[in-house]
């Protein structure tokens, strides 16, 4: 499958110039200004995609695809459209390409969140029961740590069911 002139442009920053990706048969170009890298498609490694964005990680580098650009007066603009289209392509020739590439879209939004607040009620626990035992009330800080356990133990369960729904969406 040769796609040919497929592209994609956005404005990372307001500060910068345009940056367009073109698909060029066998290769991603990323072109900003005078500046020109060539990615080929046979060193994909992993195709990750999101609404946001994409990541194509390659042998010996990584290339970040937005799908947000700014306009004039520092505001986003919303370019899916193109970006849908270009990313479709790009996957359908690495595809036929690289058929060892990882292709898939990026986990639940509520996964990562999630983890932190695991992490933040384990620490939370032990700062608890750390000063419960400076103060002299052991019996009282093991209580309420064990409250905040809990309430991490029940995230901690909800966590593969959020992971199973992201897999789903992917097969479809």
């Amino acid at each position: 499958m040769k796609a040919s002139g497929i592209s994609h442009s956005a404005r990372l920053s307001p500060l910068q110039g345009e940056t367009v990706w073109t698909l060029d048969g066998d290769a991603v170009t990323e072109t900003r200004g005078r500046r020109s890298r060539r990615f080929e498609l046979a060193k994909l490694k992993s195709l990750q995609s999101a609404e946001g964005g994409a990541v194509l990680t390659f042998a010996r580098g990584r290339l970040t695809i937005p799908a947000m650009s700014y306009t004039r007066g520092l505001r986003p603009e919303n370019r899916a459209a193109s970006f849908s289209t270009f990313i479709g392509a790009v996957a359908g020739a690495a595809a036929v390409t690289t058929p060892g590439a990882r292709f898939r879209n990026a986990g639940s939004p509520i996964a990562e969140p999630l983890i932190w607040m695991m992490g933040l009620l384990g620490a939370g626990a032990l700062v608890l029961l750390l000063f419960a035992a400076t103060a002299g009330a052991w019996s009282l800080g093991v209580a309420l740590a064990a409250r905040l356990v809990f309430v991490m133990i029940l995230a901690a369960g909800a966590l593969p069911w959020l992971n199973r729904s992201a897999r789903n969406m992917d097969a479809n």
